[in-house]
């Protein structure tokens, strides 16, 4: 008893900034036990440090191998896509759920991305969640880039233990970048690169 008198006696002395400091604190840490808005809060918390993907120094770039382009994937029509129709252009490959709250945070900027450039380039979001939640989610998020799951093995080059993880693959199939974590996707740098991706097709 003596102990949280001794704490209240401390947070009575402190300046009004340092109590609302104190109390925001207190209420992140409930907010965090809440299973209803830790996602949100994990997400937004994803989102603030999320930063802007760099691209691989070009000694480092894996290649994609042919048999990497023989992936199956199916749409959200049911239709079954194979990798290589994507071949010769940029993609922007993702792996996703939607309970990642990494996965949520950087979703917005891969929307405006895709906003950007959907035209252009192949957007190839990976998720193996059943199709009637993906898409309640893309439908309440308002979401409407491309989103596709396995019907084979991943390709050996975007194999990964967690997500999200992201590729940025060049026309050439170059993987450009390797990011795992959220990130700032329509940032300035992200603009300039699929510019000069779409610039350098054949």
């Amino acid at each position: 008893m003596n102990y949280f008198k001794k704490q209240w006696v401390n947070f009575t002395r402190k300046t009004l900034l340092g109590k609302l400091s104190d109390i925001v604190f207190v209420l992140f840490i409930v907010a965090m036990l809440v299973p209803s808005t830790r996602k949100q809060i994990s997400a937004f918390a994803a989102g603030i440090m999320a930063t802007s993907p760099k691209v691989i120094d070009e000694k480092l770039q894996a290649k994609l191998s042919p048999d990497a382009y023989e992936w199956q994937l199916r749409d959200a029509d049911g239709r079954p896509v194979q990798f290589s129709e994507f071949n010769g252009r940029p993609v922007f490959v993702n792996f996703w759920a939607t309970w990642c709250p990494p996965c949520i945070a950087e979703m917005p900027s891969i929307q405006k991305l895709y906003d950007q450039f959907g035209d252009s380039v192949a957007f190839v979001l990976v998720t193996d969640e059943d199709p009637r939640l993906v898409s309640a989610f893309m439908k309440k998020k308002g979401y409407s880039f491309p989103v596709y799951q396995n019907l084979s093995a991943v390709p050996v080059q975007f194999a990964s233990s967690s997500i999200p993880v992201t590729f940025v693959v060049s026309p050439s199939g170059n993987i450009l970048i390797r990011k795992t974590g959220a990130a700032k996707w329509s940032s300035s740098r992200m603009v300039k690169l699929m510019d000069d991706l779409i610039a350098s097709q054949p």
